[in-house]
């Protein structure tokens, strides 16, 4: 049965808890003290049928803004809004159920860029560049108390 107490995922309450654990982690920090850029997130069909965007800018490793907007799935609106380089370093999307198995530590990120339902938009250089920082995000955000229904 799952804790009514804790944030579901991909909720703007999950987003604030995210925030909070990655500002106050010394490894994530560690692994993104040069880390100055733009990342958004789209999570497709979450569990209320919403579109999620979640828009984090990091100055040396810390998130010092972010937003969370939600609109009713399918939102043409989400889906179909251009990658724009001159406002984000990369932008990853991919369906609820993705996003989960990805967080269980079921998918790995090899198994995720390989997966039709994984899309990761940016200079792949600049991705591969900062790859630790992306893992040490995701294990961040895996460590976060969370329900996921």
């Amino acid at each position: 049965m799952p804790d009514d107490t804790l944030p579901r995922y991909w909720t703007p309450a999950f987003v604030e808890k995210f925030v909070e654990a990655l500002n106050s982690s010394t490894r994530f920090q560690k692994a993104a003290r040069s880390f100055s850029q733009t990342i958004v997130l789209r999570c497709l069909d979450t569990p209320d049928k919403k579109d999620c965007v979640s828009k984090y800018t990091f100055v040396k490793g810390r998130c010092t803004e972010h937003s969370f907007t939600a609109e009713d799935a399918p939102s043409p609106s989400v889906r179909d809004e251009a990658f724009n380089k001159r406002e984000m370093m990369a932008r990853t999307t991919a369906p609820y159920s993705v996003w989960t198995k990805l967080d269980r530590g079921e998918m790995n990120v090899a198994q995720a860029l390989v997966s039709p339902d994984y899309n990761i938009e940016g200079s792949k250089l600049k991705i591969m560049r900062y790859i630790g920082v992306f893992t040490a995000l995701g294990d961040v955000a895996s460590s976060v108390d969370k329900r996921y229904e």
